[in-house]
């Protein structure tokens, strides 16, 4: 399995503090059955978690390094979980968020290329829906970047009108669930919206959405999963935590 959502680099946003926290994270990580992980450090505009691909990449070969002299197998690919913003695109092709999976930035010519298909991990305000968020979607489309929305089960618009997640997929928007949520980790809003995506068939991809080796995440995996696995059986839930791997990797 490959965690589609996860903070485990040091020191760029609110996850992990320092290499230490990250290699515990990766063997707990490890030890729930994970082979890697989508490094998806918040990319936020205007505010102090923007670290560029340079630095992330940097810190991202550093921890490698230091995960393969350990003997952790635990392999750490390119990512960003980036904030909903009318420039999107424009910060993926300018070589400050990254893609999922690779390692160059998003080229100008994207769209000319039908068959490469590119991925990018998003995130919308938990609050308030976001206007432009129809336009943001198009643009990344018409650029053949295959648009995840991150943890869709815990933004207000949509634990109140869960069934609007059925427009976002008909405009070609995938839905990356927390595997926590099952849990209540973060309450009981986000479990009940979580469990009417699973019923419908809305969810694309799991992550733990870890940023600390002390999460709760962690503890309520195993019954989370089991929650998950009483609602699309044991087969549905072992495919969700497969599709990760059809992200370029």
């Amino acid at each position: 399995m490959v965690d589609t959502h996860l903070h485990i680099l040091p020191g760029i946003d609110d996850g992990s503090r320092d290499f230490e926290e990250s290699i515990a994270m990766a063997k707990k990580l490890v030890a729930l059955g994970f082979t890697g992980g989508f490094t998806t450090s918040h990319f936020i505009p205007n505010s102090d978690q923007l670290a560029d691909n340079k630095t992330k990449s940097r810190l991202r070969k550093e921890l490698q390094k230091q995960l393969d002299e350990l003997g952790i197998k635990f392999k750490l690919y390119p990512g960003n979980e980036i904030y909903m913003d009318p420039e999107m695109v424009k910060y993926m092709q300018e070589d400050q968020a990254s893609l999922l999976g690779e390692t160059t930035k998003l080229s100008v010519d994207a769209a000319k290329n039908k068959k490469k298909k590119h991925y990018v991990l998003f995130e919308v305000p938990f609050m308030t829906e976001v206007g432009y968020l129809r336009e943001v979607i198009f643009e990344m489309k018409s650029q053949n970047i295959v648009p995840i929305l991150a943890h869709p089960e815990r933004y207000e618009f949509l634990q109140k009108k869960p069934e609007k997640a059925l427009e976002l997929r008909k405009i070609g928007v995938k839905l990356q669930c927390n595997i926590g949520s099952m849990a209540k980790q973060y309450g009981s809003k986000p479990a009940k919206t979580m469990k009417y995506f699973l019923k419908h068939g809305l969810v694309d991809f799991l992550g733990t959405d870890a940023h600390h080796a002390d999460g709760s995440v962690f503890e309520k995996y195993e019954k989370a999963c089991k929650k998950i696995s009483k609602i699309i059986s044991e087969e549905g839930l072992k495919k969700l935590q497969e599709n990760s791997l059809s992200i370029n990797h």
